[in-house]
């Protein structure tokens, strides 16, 4: 497959150029003035568009990219536009090039459906159940513009190829971002920095998230993307894989200092390692490689975070979970969530919505942080009603199902390694809210392309079988 123009005689820098240009904006936008802004965005988009429009490699890789950094963000209108916003709203306006140049139609499957109902349900309650309806609407905005990557992916992965290529690339930029995290966790622990750290989180703990959101969503991110090299590592035995488990995600989930994460990403270890059993993919080299390597990660960065988790869950108590500061946050505001989701029950208040109603201030001086709802379904029952909430839970519970019924039929190693990691997400995202950045979507996405390419395959061999039966 030819990418762009191949019998250049020189490299292309089109992408180089863009790359480098869009990070000066992200990491300084202070630096630039408005009328250099849209100048160089004048430059930037088209370039950006025909080299989408031309390399779905690129696309894929961009869209991949940008969701794994929502840390970034520029001001514009008012609203935080992170890559992922600014690289969906340029894909839009690729679309239609790429559309062209499909060899055939997209192969849309159930949970697609269920997905786009879910996209016309945040608009319509952040329209008519809204408190401040013009609020809303643009956090609606932002909201698709974050769910959009699982329908980028599903357009431009075309074939297992691609397929193959994105996952790659997932995988290669989430331990780029781990390792980036990890370097932020050492500068802070050797010279006081505080790139990439909040030193304030946890009180006098630092609390590393790189490029992620926050903390916590660093943890939930890294801990998925562990799982994912350890199942891959188990079905394939490349040692790469097993290197960026243990010194690239498991020591970005360790140093995010979550404890949901950690929790989550133990059980997503130990449905690989079932897994792994069952198809008799486990033995003692297998094993001893792998303990080998995880201790050693341990090694280097047990010393730093061992007392920062002894603190971490001495405040917690069974008896009395609320006398955790951060289990008292999220408990008033899931009981004010719980009071404001009475008043609107079947369409919910819109996207995002929470933070309209809720003020710390109501509770007391000192408290300045913005209300939030660090629990999914509740958010969603909170934002789109009960209506909302059941056709979230059958878009995910359809992928489930149609993905888990495709890895008792088959090999597929990529899903696998998808669907195990998911439960990290699951769990995690109990005490974490991360349906509203694209991370989640890019992996959802990456699940229904692993789905749908499998069925345009069997039905593929299945005309492929009913023709040969035909000539004979």
């Amino acid at each position: 497959m030819k990418i762009g123009t191949s019998t250049a005689s020189f490299l292309n820098p089109t992408p180089i150029l863009f790359l480098i240009t869009l990070l000066a904006v992200f990491l300084w936008p202070d630096s630039v003035g408005l009328t250099a802004t849209v100048v160089m965005a004048a430059v930037i988009v088209p370039l950006a568009l025909a080299w989408f429009s031309n390399s779905p490699e690129a696309a894929i890789l961009m869209v991949i990219t940008a969701s794994a950094m929502p840390r970034i963000f520029l001001e514009i209108g008012g609203l935080k536009a992170r890559p992922e916003h600014l690289i969906s709203g340029l894909m839009i306006c690729a679309l239609p090039f790429l559309w062209k140049k499909r060899p055939e139609p997209v192969q849309w499957i159930l949970p697609d459906y269920l997905l786009m109902a879910y996209i016309a349900l945040n608009f319509f309650s952040s329209l008519f159940g809204s408190p401040e309806p013009p609020q809303t609407e643009k956090w609606a905005v932002q909201q698709v513009l974050a769910i959009l990557p699982y329908f980028w992916l599903r357009v431009y992965i075309s074939d297992q190829a691609r397929m193959h290529k994105a996952f790659r690339f997932l995988l290669l930029i989430g331990v780029i971002v781990s390792g980036y995290a990890v370097l932020c966790f050492y500068a802070n622990a050797f010279f006081a920095t505080e790139f990439g750290v909040d030193v304030a989180q946890y009180g006098d703990i630092p609390a590393t998230y790189g490029v992620q959101y926050e903390a916590n969503i660093l943890g939930a991110y890294s801990g998925a993307l562990a799982v994912m090299l350890l199942a891959m590592y188990l079905q394939e035995r490349s040692r790469k894989f097993l290197i960026g488990c243990a010194f690239f995600a498991m020591m970005a989930m360790t140093v995010s200092l979550s404890r949901a994460a950690l929790g989550a990403t133990f059980a997503g270890f130990l449905l690989v390692a079932v897994f792994a059993y069952r198809r008799k993919l486990l033995n003692a080299r297998v094993v001893f490689s792998a303990a080998t390597a995880f201790l050693c990660a341990a090694l280097l960065i047990l010393p730093f975070v061992l007392g920062h988790y002894t603190n971490r869950f001495s405040t917690f108590e069974i008896s009395d979970p609320t006398a955790d500061p951060n289990t008292f946050t999220r408990t008033v505001q899931i009981v004010s969530a719980a009071d404001e989701i009475a008043k609107h029950p079947v369409f919910g208040s819109g996207t995002a919505s929470f933070q309209l109603a809720f003020d710390w201030k109501d509770f007391g001086a000192g408290w300045e942080d913005v209300g939030w709802i660090g629990n999914t379904e509740l958010r969603v029952l909170h934002d789109m009603g009960v209506v909302g909430l059941l056709v979230f839970l059958l878009f995910i519970g359809s992928l489930a199902r149609r993905g888990w019924k495709i890895i008792k039929l088959e090999n597929n190693p990529e899903l696998v390694a998808l669907l195990a990691a998911s439960v990290v997400y699951l769990i995690s995202f109990q005490f974490t809210e991360g349906t509203l950045l694209a991370f989640t979507w890019v992996h959802l996405g990456m699940i229904g392309c692993a789905i749908s390419l499998t069925r345009k395959d069997a039905g593929t061999e299945s005309g492929q079988l009913q023709r040969a039966v035909r000539k004979s």
